[in-house]
């Protein structure tokens, strides 16, 4: 059995979400149970290749609770996996009304020739449960016999849980989690008011302990030694967060946002003749700002969200880390589909935040966009242009008041008062 802890400031960090996927290869079937469900962490599960591959041998069968944060959104996603899948996966609604018990358990077992593994722990479906939050969890590796308990157990809990579980297109589980984004739209509209309202005490104070904890660490500053950005206050920038009565409530939308301490990379992109959206970044860049390692192929997963001009969110893009024999070390950027590399000598840009470990929010800024001649003055004050690719990291703070224009910078929230 091994204990991973999945904190963003520990040096020996592993992710649930890549830990779930390790236990899916050569898996001929699985089943689990969580508490909360949210389209983003739904997504990173069950689209991944390794999940799909456990898919092509065998069944999943997957438990979801609503008694929380689980919406119609979610349910919507989980439908169309259940379909794609054509029957290898089983998902699940739990629905009860048991006053003072919430149905609350995160874990999964994966079934292999040689046994089994379970990881139990204290993770949600959820895109912070599986990558951003502080979490703890157990993999426990066991053999046949060991295994054949776990899925005794497992069946004889579905076969009680019967009266509770229902298909996750039924009427009644659809109004529940209607009911579900109504609660958390109206808790977190009492949150931003509470907010504006009210102030810590003692805020001084809490500064002064905030500086002294760490920081969440990139492999550069595990590896290297270096310090990491010093933290800077910055005062929040209004995100839109309004909701119409007939929107969903996006958890997962809160997962990507930014800080002043959060470290910014400003990348010119080459043109790799005409597939130029598979962008190559230099080894350095790739291992000490992405966080991936040469060499090891799909072992780590890296997450990309686009912001486009307007400061919408694209979809979560998961991208395994790519190296190969020629030393080209890339990440495919789905913002740059169906554009046109500019002519006349100007590069498209690309402006990356770290939002955790691994995990990255771009604008993708082309020479027609506002903000584009900052941004090209900003940097060449450091590196004037050659053919050489310009790759600058800056604090945000420092990047963002000389390039003010960026919608990317409308993800900024502070940390703590």
């Amino acid at each position: 059995m091994r204990l991973c802890i999945q904190d963003p400031s520990y040096e020996k960090s592993m992710y649930l979400h890549e830990s779930l996927l390790t236990a899916c290869e050569n898996g001929i079937s699985g089943g689990g149970a969580y508490a909360f469900a949210t389209p983003g962490g739904i997504e990173l599960l069950l689209a991944d290749k390794s999940f799909k591959e456990l898919m092509n041998n065998g069944v999943f069968y997957l438990v979801i609770g609503m008694d929380d944060i689980t919406n119609t959104d979610a349910l919507r996603t989980l439908k169309a996996y259940e379909e794609e899948y054509e029957g290898h996966l089983i998902v699940k609604a739990y629905v009860h009304n048991t006053n003072g018990s919430t149905f609350h358990p995160k874990f999964s077992w994966f079934q292999n020739a040689n046994g089994g593994v379970l990881i139990i722990g204290s993770g949600n479906l959820t895109q912070n449960g599986l990558r951003r939050n502080r979490e703890a969890f157990s993999i426990v590796d066991c053999d046949s016999i060991s295994f054949e308990s776990i899925i005794d157990e497992w069946n004889a809990w579905i076969e009680h849980s019967q009266p509770f579980l229902f298909d996750i297109d039924n009427a009644l589980v659809l109004s529940v989690a209607a009911n579900n984004t109504r609660k958390r739209k109206a808790i977190f509209r009492v949150e931003q008011e509470y907010k504006e309202q009210n102030a810590f005490q003692d805020t001084a104070a809490l500064r002064e302990v905030f500086k002294t904890q760490p920081k969440n660490l990139g492999k550069k500053t595990r590896e290297n030694g270096k310090k990491s950005i010093a933290p800077q206050i910055i005062e929040s920038q209004e995100i839109d967060t309004t909701l119409s009565d007939n929107d969903e409530y996006d958890e997962d939308a809160a997962y990507w946002t930014i800080n002043s301490n959060s470290e910014i990379l400003v990348a010119e992109i080459p043109k790799s003749g005409n597939r130029w959206k598979q962008v190559n970044f230099s080894k350095d860049v790739f291992e000490n700002y992405f966080g991936a390692t040469c060499g090891e192929n799909g072992a780590y997963r890296v997450l990309l969200k686009s912001i486009n001009q307007s400061g919408i969110l694209g979809n979560t893009e998961v991208r395994p880390s790519v190296s190969v024999s020629s030393h080209n070390y890339r990440f495919e950027l789905d913002a740059a589909t169906g554009i046109d590399y500019p002519r006349g000598g100007k590069r498209p840009i690309g402006v990356f935040a770290k939002v955790s470990e691994r995990d990255f929010l771009y604008e993708l800024v082309m020479p027609e966009d506002t903000g584009y001649n900052s941004l090209i003055n900003t940097i060449s004050e450091r590196q004037p242009m050659s053919a050489r690719m310009r790759r600058l990291t800056y604090p945000c703070l420092s990047i963002s008041q000389r390039t003010p224009e960026l919608a990317i910078w409308k993800r900024i929230v502070e940390d703590n008062p």
